[in-house]
């Protein structure tokens, strides 16, 4: 993995307000473990990587473990926007508009079920806005709601009662 990664997974953590403490006792890790791990100085294995999903309650971390294994890169799995739902909403619409916008030319494109080689480069755009498109999708169904903890200690998380599992 990469330093970007470790990185994404140290912000996860801080987002939920886990302590490297509490957050290596979940994981069932030692600290100084936690610690590598975060830093980029050691490779998360996969199993602590579903736990932290788990444990941080964010798919995002997942999923993003997931595009970039080999696996991942031979799905060709789209990147996501890890802001949040309103930017996610709005790089989504602007997704669905631009795809719009070269259907007419996908259409001339597939019409003869060929591409030729004049038709290549048209085709790539095409393709490339369909995987922009892709990724806006995934990235609104991996949104999730950041628990903000009240001084009663209850959550403000409004999706906690909600089954986002289509």
């Amino acid at each position: 993995m990469n330093k970007d990664f470790a990185k994404m997974c140290y912000f996860a953590r801080l987002e939920t307000g886990l302590s490297v403490k509490n957050a290596s006792s979940l994981l069932n890790i030692c600290e100084r473990q936690l610690n590598y791990y975060e830093s980029g100085q050691k490779n998360i294995p996969d199993d602590i990587v579903a736990k932290m999903t788990k444990v941080y309650v964010n798919p995002e971390l997942g999923y993003e473990y997931l595009r970039q294994t080999k696996t991942g890169k031979e799905l060709a799995l789209p990147a996501i926007n890890m802001k949040g739902i309103s930017s996610r909403t709005l790089q989504l619409r602007v997704c669905v508009k631009n795809v719009i916008d070269v259907l007419s030319k996908l259409d001339i494109i597939a019409c003869d079920d060929v591409i030729d080689q004049k038709e290549v480069n048209d085709f790539l755009d095409c393709m490339k806005q369909i995987q922009l498109l892709s990724g806006a999708c995934v990235g609104i169904r991996l949104f999730r709601q950041i628990k903000k903890i009240r001084t009663d200690g209850n959550s403000t998380d409004f999706l906690d009662n909600i089954n986002l599992n289509f």
